[in-house]
């Protein structure tokens, strides 16, 4: 265990995480003592700490549905609504999705409902209360069962059908038989783990205390444990354990959905049925990684090895611990005397002419990487000599070119063409590829290669990543509604006082396409949107690449409130106003009275730079923007003080419930 210490504190440095645990369990060494010993570097005075493991806690609901399933309660292959009556969508698919599909990802469903998802010191559960009422209003993005797309609202489902079928609170059957059952006491949901005094302390980006956010989308990012438990839940799932499951159950688990090697490498909960980096050296090992606002997490287990790793952060990212998990993994693997081969760059030959074919491959594609920020693409072929990439964002043009390979795909260059002179170096030793496929579904653009972090490692990337579209043809009355929003901000004010996304999504942009008839870019909570508009109300997400690329797809309705304010509601549940229809904040306010959740205002010239002092109700909080959308001052900061800051051409958002008042002194 020495040697794992050093590897774990080593790399744990370097990340500046907070926390780390590892466990290896066999004949000869106690689980819990191992995991303890390795997570000791960042600990409490009492014990460790305790994170919430973001979406590792899919493995928790699909645990607890697969022991529905082994006392014959709940059948896989039976639509979900036997289990949950009230569910229903604005798409007869929907009564073709069965539990299987909420587990491997490929139920169709558009992705996330995150109102009131992630709550600063509250464990209100609306957006469980209210999951299925968004869901009822939304279509489905696929056919049930087409592809696998990363769906977190398919495991809000799954904690539905457990508390449907027992009778039991969620909280209250992982308490009684997952918790209990493996022997841990640290783990739990915002119910039982709220205020926990072992609960990891959360800091702003500028290192300020800030309450702690709870994660209450708890069927698929809820649960709450320290790593020395993350990790024994995870031994679990060794082969022959059966304390849990048994083990026809985790072999279904972790079987991947398809063989398609571009697809998700899912299972059922799973987000790596089989990691490839140890497939090739003969050993199973299955994974999860896991992200909240603040907590970070990944799980990686070697079932037949015995092997359960457990890395938790607050700070950093899933895909950091991922890596300090896979390095845990190699030397827990090599002291059972099995090495890990590093997986060699390809060959790669660069032939001087691109195939006349491929012009059937020139044009637009949508290009999404792994869920994140859309990117609009024209693809061309000058002379046939390079494939250029034109990548277009609401914010900025790049270029990218690419040449044509003995393989019939296409390697990265280091360098754009017309500025190097057709300079031949290629990226990464040529390992990122890109490549086309036409079938009956559409054109779609793939990708390979790797994600490599200097002195880490890598993490493998093959995926389907783009989907060539067509010029939206809607009328030009429509276009024009819609040019008159380029440039116009959104606001939210749907959430309620406590929730994280005023910091994280609280504004959003508006950009016309000019490139691509009958498209925008809605830039927020740091990423794009390409939308098709489909009439002056209603623009919907023009993406369908089977994989998880069209994750978290958003659909857009615009309307006018009572108070003839211009609206938007999205499909992840949330609403928003126009920027320009809010007052003014300058030294005649007063008072601020709550008539909805938020009260935004934009600070006056006349006040600017005047900080001011302002007197809370209870269930409360103030935020600042200033000119460029930046939270500046935030209420949710431990003793964060009730003066002010007011930056020039700014915004104040005042959070409550509808009656309450704010005073204010200048």
């Amino acid at each position: 265990m020495k040697q794992i210490k050093i590897i774990s504190a080593a790399v744990m440095a370097l990340l500046m995480l907070t926390g780390c645990g590892s466990v290896k369990a066999d004949k000869t060494e106690n689980t819990d003592t191992a995991a303890k010993a390795v997570s000791a570097e960042n600990n409490t005075a009492d014990g460790e700490y305790i994170y919430c493991v973001g979406s590792v806690s899919k493995i928790y609901s699909t645990a607890a549905v697969m022991q529905l399933v082994d006392k014959g309660l709940v059948e896989l292959d039976t639509p979900i609504t036997e289990y949950i009556p009230d569910f229903k969508m604005a798409d007869e698919r929907y009564k073709d999705i069965t539990v299987r599909m909420l587990m491997d990802h490929t139920s169709g469903i558009m992705g996330s409902t995150t109102v009131n998802s992630g709550l600063y010191d509250d464990n209100d559960t609306y957006n469980h209360d209210h999951l299925l009422e968004n869901l009822a209003s939304q279509r489905l993005k696929a056919d049930p069962g087409k592809y696998a797309a990363y769906c977190n609202d398919g495991f809000s489902l799954l904690e539905l059908i457990v508390e449907n079928v027992t009778g039991k609170s969620y909280t209250d059957y992982v308490r009684e038989n997952i918790s209990d059952k493996i022997g841990v006491t640290d783990t739990g949901t915002p119910i039982d783990m709220f205020r926990n005094d072992m609960l990891v302390p959360s800091f702003s980006a500028g290192g300020l205390p800030l309450e702690t956010s709870y994660c209450v989308m708890i069927g698929g990012g809820g649960i709450y444990a320290t790593a020395s438990d993350t990790a024994k839940f995870g031994a679990a799932f060794f082969t022959g354990d059966d304390t849990l499951i048994p083990d026809d159950a985790k072999s279904a688990m972790s079987t991947r959905h398809n063989d398609n090697e571009y697809s998700d490498d899912n299972g059922l909960g799973w987000d790596y049925a089989e990691m490839l980096r140890y497939k090739q050296s003969g050993v199973k090992v299955v994974g999860k990684g896991g992200d909240t606002d603040m907590d970070h997490a990944f799980l990686m287990v070697a079932p037949d090895e015995k092997i359960s790793v457990a890395v938790l952060s607050n700070g950093g990212g899933s895909t950091q611990n991922e890596l300090v998990a896979q390095a845990l993994m190699d030397v827990c693997l090599q002291e059972k005397g099995i090495s890990i081969a590093e997986k060699a760059l390809p060959e790669c030959t660069i032939a001087d002419e691109i195939p006349d074919e491929y012009k059937a491959y020139e044009g637009w594609y949508v290009m999404n990487i792994m869920g994140g920020s859309d990117t609009l693409c024209r693809v061309t072929f000058p002379d046939n000599k390079y494939l250029h990439m034109e990548k277009i964002t609401s914010r900025k043009t790049e270029y990218t070119d690419y040449v044509y390979t003995a393989d019939g795909d296409f390697a990265e260059l280091a360098y754009e063409v017309d500025e190097s002179g057709f300079d031949k170096r290629l990226l990464a030793g040529g390992s990122s590829r890109l490549s086309f496929e036409k079938n009956a579904d559409g054109t779609f653009m793939k990708i390979s290669g790797g994600l490599y972090y200097p002195v880490l490692g890598s993490i493998d990337v093959k995926m389907y990543a783009g989907q060539m579209i067509d010029e939206n043809n809607v009328g030009e009355g429509v276009i024009n509604s819609f040019k008159a929003l380029d440039g116009k901000k959104f606001l939210l004010a749907g959430d309620k006082y406590s929730s994280s996304n005023y910091e994280r999504a609280a504004i959003a942009r508006f950009s016309i396409v000019d490139e691509m008839k009958g498209y925008v870019f809605l830039n927020g909570n740091g990423a794009d949107f390409l939308l098709k508009i489909s009439d002056n109300k209603h623009l919907v997400s023009p993406k369908n690449i089977p994989s998880s690329s069209s994750r978290d797809l958003m659909d857009i309705t615009l309307d006018t409130d009572k108070n003839g304010r211009q609206t938007m509601k999205t499909s992840f549940g949330t609403e928003y106003i126009l920027a320009n229809d809010i007052p003014e904040f300058d030294i005649s306010v007063k008072t601020v009275e709550m008539t909805g959740n938020a009260e935004w205002y934009s600070i006056s010239d006349s006040i600017a730079n005047t900080p001011i002092t302002v007197t809370r109700p209870e269930n409360s909080a103030v935020i600042v923007f200033n000119k460029f959308d930046e939270p500046i001052y935030t209420s949710h900061v431990k003793d964060a003080g009730n003066v002010i800051p007011m930056p020039k051409g700014g915004r104040v958002l005042f959070l409550g419930e509808a009656g309450t008042k704010f005073g204010i002194t200048a």
